[in-house]
């Protein structure tokens, strides 16, 4: 009789091990590139650049754009030392990973600004009050090339970092619901100096503890959909970029709690359907013709 060989890779979304310590390398670089930011930010006190040929436009080049893409750079470099040429290929696969159906494409586009509306329509149906369920102020056709800028500055600049590299790693330790909230509390740290460094951040003179629930409700729907995607970094790039665009077309500033609220159902359907151990229903999991090995042994 034919032994039975049991496919033993792991998951796209999950490593085969925590690797403490290369994650603890991982968030020394970033949050040190923050805390550089923020000392040189003391110091010099730069303006936002109007031109390239703005002497503050140096200051973004050499220390406000490392930092902003501080989280796929340390990602890569980290990758590079601990797996070589091999492990940075599989991270940059990430990317390209073809487990992206349509049906969750259309859910990773249009999630955020279904959430908005609702909480917006909510939000005049309770409260009695007129407020605007879209921004009419801005041309609609300028959302595309927002929707492509954030893409690619925060969409590829930190995904490769938080859901490429770090999530999976969590997943090996914690079960997905776990990993998104502690995720969710070291993402939303990274993002302190936006609030207090001028001229860097629409973040900046926010109430940080007002903006925090969001994202700690984000990050869950980031595992979500990205372990459904069985890992695609591509998947949380365009979430990142839909997020933020939806804050422009859909603004929620006189329904934020309403949003919160929405968003905090949605969630809390999402862990009973599909479970907090991997957020992907088991159906789903034992139909998939194939997993993707993430972390390749060292030459």
């Amino acid at each position: 009789m034919d032994e039975i060989k049991m496919n033993t890779k792991p998951v796209g979304y999950k490593t085969k091990a925590f690797e403490g310590r290369n994650l603890a390398f991982f968030f020394l670089l970033v949050f040190g590139l923050d805390a550089i930011m923020w000392i040189l930010s003391t110091i010099f006190n730069p303006e936002m650049p109007t031109s390239l040929a703005d002497p503050s436009a140096l200051f973004w080049a050499f220390v406000v754009v490392p930092t902003a893409i501080g989280p796929t750079l340390s990602a890569f470099l980290i990758t590079g030392l601990t797996k070589g040429r091999s492990g940075v290929k599989v991270l940059w696969k990430r990317f390209w990973n073809l487990n992206l159906s349509i049906k969750w494409l259309l859910v990773t586009l249009l999630i955020f600004e279904l959430l908005r509306l609702a909480a917006n329509l909510i939000a005049r149906w309770i409260d009695g009050e007129p407020y605007p369920i879209v921004d009419t102020s801005n041309p609609f056709w300028m959302t595309i090339p927002l929707f492509f800028a954030t893409f690619v500055a925060s969409g590829m600049g930190e995904e490769f970092g938080w859901r490429g590299y770090v999530l999976p790693r969590f997943q090996a330790k914690w079960n997905a619901l776990t990993s998104s909230i502690v995720l969710g509390l070291l993402w939303s740290a990274w993002h302190i100096p936006a609030f207090i460094i001028p001229n860097i951040s629409p973040l900046y003179q926010r109430n940080f503890l007002e903006w925090l629930p969001g994202m700690l409700l984000g990050s869950v729907l980031y595992t979500w959909i990205l372990n459904n995607t069985n890992g695609s970094v591509l998947a949380a790039a365009l979430l990142h970029a839909a997020w933020n665009t939806s804050v422009v077309i859909l603004p929620t500033d006189a329904s934020l709690w309403y949003f919160y609220g929405v968003f905090l159902l949605v969630d809390i359907l999402i862990v009973i359907v599909f479970g907090p151990k991997n957020l992907v229903r088991q159906a789903a999991k034992d139909k998939s013709p194939h997993t993707m090995a993430f972390t390749p042994k060292s030459p």
